[in-house]
This record gives C-alpha cells, sequence and structure tokens, in this order.
C-alpha cells in the first residue's frame, strides 16, 4: 500500500502553533471567543442524517470536468528507475456512465498501461499557490492505478477513481494530481487541476453570529477573513454551523474530511475550515 493511503496525524499543539506562527508572518489572527450572545441563532431543525447524503453531487455522465497537465516538478534525488523518467501528459477528468469518476492522461510518450512501479493520487495538496485547507493532513487521498487502468487505442490512459466518497459529488477539494515511486511519499510529477464546473456553494461566506452554547471555540481570521474554527470540547457540528449561517451540510462541504463518516463529529482542538476559497 502507498503511503499515500494513509490518513495524516495532525495534532491539536501542532495546528495551534501552526497557524500562530501563520498569523505573525501574514497577517492572520486568534481571535478569543466572542462575548456570549443573550440571544441564540434562530432556530433552524437539524439536516436530515446521515449529512453525507444531503452532500451535492454535481457530476452529469459524459462530462469532462476537470483537466490538468503532469510535470516533473523540483525534487530531491530519487534511486529509482522510474524517477529517471516520469510519465507526464495531459490530463482530463471524465465523468463515467455511472457517474463514478476516472482520470484520463494523455502520455508524452508510450507509456505501460499498468503503470508499474509508480503511484498516482488525487490530492487536496496544493502546487498552484493558493491556501491549503486546515485539515490537510486529514484529507484522504484518492489512488488512480489499480488493476483496473487500461489504455484507448490512440495511447490515452484510463484510470478510474474506485471509491464511493460522498464529498466527491463536488470534487472541486482535490486539487492536484501527484506521481511518485511505488511505496515512495517523493512527488516527482505533479497536475494542477482546473475545474471547469462551478462549486456547489459559489457564494458561500460564514458570518460569526457570536459564541452560544456547543459552539463557543476560537475563530481565526486572515486578513479580515474567517478561516477557521476551532472546536471545544462540547462543540456540535449543528451548532457550529449555525453559529457562522450555515447549515450542517455547508459546513461538511467546506470540510470534506468530515464526510468519511456516516455521523461526522468535530474534534476538540483541531481546526475545520470557514473559507471556500481553502476547501
Amino acid at each position: 500500500m502507498s503511503s499515500h493511503d494513509s490518513l495524516g496525524v495532525g495534532r491539536v499543539a501542532a495546528t495551534v502553533v501552526a497557524v500562530c506562527v501563520v498569523g505573525l508572518v501574514s497577517g492572520c489572527t486568534l481571535l478569543a471567543p466572542p462575548t456570549p450572545s443573550t440571544t441564540t441563532p434562530a432556530a433552524i431543525a437539524p439536516d436530515a442524517d446521515p449529512i453525507a447524503q444531503q452532500l451535492p453531487n454535481l457530476l452529469v455522465a459524459g462530462q469532462t470536468i476537470g483537466t490538468g497537465t503532469l510535470r516533473v516538478v523540483d525534487h530531491e534525488p530519487i534511486s529509482k528507475p522510474v524517477a529517471e523518467h516520469p510519465l507526464t501528459g495531459t490530463v482530463r477528468i471524465v465523468v463515467r456512465p455511472d457517474r463514478g469518476i476516472e482520470v484520463r492522461i494523455r502520455p508524452d510518450q508510450p507509456a505501460d498501461p499498468s503503470l508499474a512501479g509508480i503511484d498516482l493520487v488525487l490530492t487536496g495538496k496544493r502546487h498552484d499557490g493558493g491556501p491549503e485547507n486546515i485539515q490537510i493532513q486529514d484529507q484522504r487521498i484518492f489512488p488512480l492505478n489499480s488493476g483496473a487502468n487500461s489504455a484507448e487505442s490512440d495511447g490515452e490512459l484510463v484510470l478510474p477513481l474506485e471509491t464511493d466518497a460522498a464529498s466527491l459529488g463536488d470534487p472541486t477539494f482535490l486539487h492536484s494530481i501527484e506521481e511518485s515511486p511505488s511505496g515512495d511519499a517523493r512527488v516527482m510529477a505533479a497536475a494542477v487541476i482546473t475545474w471547469t464546473i462551478t462549486p456547489a456553494f459559489p457564494e458561500l461566506k460564514a458570518v460569526d453570529r457570536g459564541s452560544v452554547k456547543n459552539a463557543g471555540g476560537r475563530v481565526i481570521t486572515d486578513n479580515g477573513t474567517l478561516a477557521y474554527y476551532v472546536p471545544k470540547p462540547d462543540d456540535t457540528i449543528y451548532a457550529v454551523a449555525r453559529r457562522f449561517g450555515l447549515t450542517e451540510t455547508q459546513l461538511v462541504w467546506l470540510n470534506p474530511e468530515l464526510a468519511n463518516t456516516s455521523a461526522p463529529q468535530l474534534r476538540s482542538g483541531v481546526g475545520v475550515n470557514l473559507d471556500p476559497a481553502r476547501r
């Protein structure tokens, strides 16, 4: 199994220290919890369970929903033959007839359809300089090369994404394709994905209504924009979502890693994203 398949294990202390360091150099501000309000947000019924089933699905069979170019990236020397000539070429992300996703790569040079010796994954990590999601270490990566790989007669490689993750109904949180030697975490080539579908909530903006019961944690801003929320032990997704004028589904959409289980839960001290640009 590739090292990409394992989940990152973020720790509370590391997260808070990292955020504070970023704040010192980039204008990030860690705010104390607002003064408890005397009123609570308007009562809204909780979303139907499970929340993951409420996530939007934008996939339409036959559509090309993303493009990119797989290019060699700067990396330390790797003493493996596959690192001498990494797979490069143009990339298309296509919705299959069953509304699953497949990645198609047209190699710059003829390639082995088995892709022996390399691992390819879709990931939320960024190679375009955009802001990373605070939960990036917890986001699952999605392996591409499996026994189902094939090649078209014109040489285009077809790599199905074998997963039923609910978050993939709007896959725009996946920003890159990364290529590494099998069993080696070092990235030797990457593609920045340009999505051609509009995200499910393009106008979404969190607004802090102030601390309330089960949503009394800290807010972190970046240049005046609500960036992250750090939960307290008794916080709930329902209360936190309402504090920021969101539905539970929208909060999980902002944090796809929360959709990894049928009953998403917040973790005390581990920040969640509030900014669509950081999704």
